[in-house]
């Protein structure tokens, strides 16, 4: 297995929370301890991590200005042992997401009086001693962090919708409390987002829906995310309406077309209709899970343009760039921030393996390996990412240089930030535990050393190698409004196998060819993939 859990354990402690009048969680009398996770993690100069919180310290007992520990990566670790302890059935996973649920329930705001406007939203930041923060410095919006939609009420929706589902035959008790606070917070997304459903804003001349979370496609999805799950595992039309609506606003968001920006992805943020970033890219992962549970067309075809329209462009242009601009039917967009993290690549991985499941796109499968890839070496450092002997993932790729004509050059821009937080760790197992689940993927993702890279008016080209076994992939991605060949070349004697993709994925040709130079065809506004799988050993691909 590619996961290892050592290192997201280490950031785990277990605090006992004071009660109060709003907040408390399950059984908080008879097991008043929950479970934690420490915000950051810093590089010492022997290699081990020292963890931390985030801001300055504030005073000797330890208090930092925004806090030790947040309900971001709270929930998000709580996805990442309950997705452990269903796919292995490792009791201490079901232990560890217990108490991290626990711990996100009490930063819940759940007053005796549900009239209160803060009730069901979520305080982002905990102190070490357990003492909540709800105005953290430098102040965050909203402020206090409970007082209205945000992007931990969203993931708090995750979580919760996950663990619901988890623990519905395990322990029903609990299962029974976590409904009624998914139920909490849903209510909160009705009364703050959904009470705009319906109503359209013009950004950029183009209608966008008003109804998302904080304005975020990306933050929505990882509420339909749990939502999904919850539905999906309970019968709860009240929850399945919410999931229709909040999705019917993430699948607006998609846009562009084959050959021109940004090529069928669901845009991130409701307020841009020019700017993509990697950072939480999530949604498309949803909607092919809200067309699983609630068939829902429109969701199908935006998960479907996005992962196999947008994404092959996007591993072929350089991978997932923080920030890319252009003005809607531009040909190529500006890259603005070229640092990469582990939360992009997690969020192509995933979005690819969800809508090739919901699909049947088996070429997508492909895809996801080679986004995975990432994470083993193929990036702008070309230096591995996840190190599955520790479970470290770094916390990021700097940028140290420009692009400039030299594809080596391009290869060589970035600089590993060797820290090792929550968020980054929680990304690179998430990768991980959907790669194991996927053994054609995760053997693809260890072809990860680039060899070249082209990008031409109409066709732009990727190559991948594995020194350790001789596996070679290139993938083509093409600009052209109707069919074009191109040269491959196959390296050493092994066969390798062809995969010819229209921009929707559906797959057109699939053949294995012999090894040496060999033509292939290339789909309008489609992808090729080109694999030679090697002769590996079973310790070098899984």
């Amino acid at each position: 297995m590619l996961t290892n859990l050592a290192h997201l354990d280490s950031l785990r402690v277990r605090l006992a929370p004071p009660a109060g009048a709003a907040h408390t969680t399950y059984r908080l009398d008879d097991e008043p301890e929950v479970e934690v996770v420490w915000t950051y993690a810093g590089r010492l100069p022997d290699g081990s991590y020292l963890p931390c919180g985030g801001g300055e310290r504030t005073s000797a007992g330890g208090a930092y200005s925004q806090g030790a520990f947040n309900a971001d990566d709270i929930a998000r670790a709580a996805v990442v042992y309950l997705r452990h302890w269903r796919a292995t059935g490792a009791t201490t996973s079901r232990t560890a997401a217990r108490g991290l649920l626990r711990a996100l329930c009490f930063l819940q705001t759940a007053p005796a009086d549900d009239t209160d406007p803060r009730a069901g939203n979520v305080v982002l930041w905990q102190q070490a001693d357990g003492r909540l923060n709800a105005s953290a410095e430098p102040v965050e919006a909203p402020d206090p962090s409970d007082s209205a939609e945000s992007a931990w009420l969203a993931r708090t929706i995750w979580a919760l919708g996950e663990g619901y589902a988890a623990f519905a035959e395990d322990e029903p008790p609990f299962a029974a409390f976590l409904r009624a606070r998914l139920r909490l917070a849903t209510a909160a997304v009705r009364r703050q987002v959904l009470c705009r459903y319906g109503q359209w804003r013009l950004v950029d001349d183009t209608a966008t829906p008003a109804w998302l979370i904080a304005d975020g496609a990306d933050l929505t999805g990882e509420a339909l995310l749990g939502l999904c799950a919850y539905t999906a595992a309970g019968d709860d039309e009240d929850a399945r309406k919410v999931v229709e609506q909040l999705a019917e606003g993430v699948a607006a968001m998609r846009t562009g077309t084959p050959w021109t920006w940004p090529f069928g992805a669901v845009l991130p943020f409701g307020r841009s209709r020019t700017e993509w970033h990697g950072w939480a890219g999530l949604a498309p992962a949803a909607l092919a899970r809200v067309y699983e549970v609630c068939g829902d067309l429109p969701a199908r075809d935006a998960a479907l343009a996005d992962a196999a329209s947008f994404t092959p462009h996007l591993l072929v242009g350089g991978g997932p760039d923080n920030l890319r601009v252009a003005l809607p039917g531009a040909r190529e967009a500006l890259t603005l921030d070229g640092v990469q993290l582990a939360y992009g690549a997690h969020s192509r991985v995933e979005s690819l393996l969800a809508t090739a499941r919901a699909t049947g796109r088996s070429a997508l499968r492909t895809l996801a390996g080679v986004a995975g890839s990432w994470f083993f070496g193929n990036n702008p450092a070309g230096a591995p990412m996840y190190d599955p002997a520790t479970g470290v993932t770094y916390d990021g790729i700097d940028v140290d240089g420009t692009d400039g004509p030299d594809p080596a050059e391009h290869l060589a821009r970035g600089t590993v930030h060797r820290d090792a937080g929550a968020e980054s760790t929680i990304h690179g197992l998430l990768t991980m535990l959907a790669l194991d689940a996927d053994p054609h993927a995760a053997a693809i993702a260890r072809i990860a050393e680039p060899t070249v890279r082209i990008e031409g008016a109409e066709m732009h080209s990727m190559a991948l190698a594995d020194p350790l076994t001789g596996a070679h992939l290139t993938l083509l991605r093409s600009m052209a409004t109707s069919t074009r060949a191109a040269d491959v070349v196959v390296p050493g004697d092994a066969p390798a196998t062809v995969s010819v993709n229209d921009p929707a994925g559906e797959e057109l040709e699939h053949y294995a060819t012999t090894a040496g130079r060999i033509r292939v065809l290339v789909a309008a506004g489609g992808f090729t993939t080109v694999v030679q799988p090697g002769a590996a050993a079973a310790s070098d691909v899984p």
